[in-house]
């Protein structure tokens, strides 16, 4: 049966991409360019979704992999992301943490693979960036790039994370931003003013 949810959950997230009225920003140079240096894309947690779609459709000739939590919501996110050709790392700040950065760094060495991160995951706050972020980012030498999409139409969901479901024939603004640096021997003040930029470039609601 959970095979079954799967299989509905990518299919009905593939029909609705179908019917969105797309206009895609791409300032970070990350889509359909299958040579582009490699990064890591972030996106805050509520906007799933829609993701691993413009994944599977724009970033054809990449390796994705994501760093998702161990826990029961987690394996069926990996589970639908598998679907679209996405890999996982199973791991959170709170569970197994460490062994995903160690999967995640170890895949960094393939200048073909790009590292996905919900910064904000996988139980908030919302639209706060936790530590792992900056730090995989000074460990592998990849900037960080900020990827939204903002709908015209959508149903918030009363979870931490208020969850976006788009609602068809919605307008769908996709968005990637210049790439963001973190030196690695950033100070604390410094490492508060690039956290800042992260948070402004992936916006809100």
């Amino acid at each position: 049966m959970n095979r079954f949810y799967v299989w509905l959950s990518a299919a009905l997230m593939r029909v609705i991409a179908v019917t969105l009225r797309l206009k895609i920003d791409d300032r970070g140079g990350v889509f359909n360019r299958p040579e582009h240096p490699p990064f890591i894309l972030a996106f805050w947690h509520n906007r799933l979704a829609l993701m691993a779609v413009f994944a599977g459709r724009y970033c054809r000739g990449r390796t994705i992999l994501t760093l998702i939590s161990r826990s029961r919501d987690g394996e069926f996110i990996s589970d639908v992301a598998a679907q679209f050709g996405i890999k996982a790392a199973r791991g959170s700040s709170s569970r197994h943490g460490v062994a995903a950065a160690l999967t995640a760094v170890h895949a960094s060495r393939d200048p073909r693979t790009d590292i996905v991160i919900t910064p904000d995951g996988p139980r908030g706050p919302r639209y706060q960036i936790q530590p792992g972020l900056l730090r995989l980012a000074q460990t592998t030498e990849r900037p960080i790039v900020a990827v939204t999409y903002r709908l015209g139409w959508k149903w918030a969901l009363k979870s931490w994370d208020r969850f976006q479901v788009p609602i068809p024939f919605s307008t769908c603004h996709l968005i990637t931003h210049e790439p963001i640096f973190v030196p690695a021997q950033a100070t604390e003040a410094e490492l508060s003013a690039i956290s800042a930029r992260v948070v402004e470039a992936l916006g809100g609601d």
